[in-house]
């Protein structure tokens, strides 16, 4: 950060700041998951766990809504409700229509 003004610096959102970052929210449909563990290990956030052989959210919720889990989900058991939002100056790369990552 050696060339940001210290008024820029200001501006840079703290990430453990609640009212500067709203995290991602995801969905299971336990129907449709079969307990295979692959979305646990694809998460970044380490935010998802294997309760009761089903996938779930952790608390916190720490989810940055990469779709990691999304793509990997062989049974389409995963749905991005919320993408990981900043607030402040910051404007995130999500803008516009949910939709699933480049593979």
């Amino acid at each position: 950060m050696g060339n940001l003004s210290s008024s820029d610096r200001n501006k840079i959102p703290k990430y453990d700041d609640p009212s500067q970052i709203e995290s991602g929210l995801i969905q299971f449909n336990d129907a449709k998951c079969n307990g295979c563990g692959l979305c646990v290990k694809a998460c970044p956030a380490d935010t998802i766990k294997l309760v009761d052989k089903k996938a779930k959210l952790v608390e916190p919720v720490d989810c940055m809504a990469c779709g990691d889990c999304i793509s990997i989900c062989a049974t389409n058991a995963i749905t991005l409700v919320k993408s990981y939002r900043y607030s402040g100056m910051y404007k995130t790369i999500d803008e516009g229509d949910l939709s699933l990552p480049r593979l």
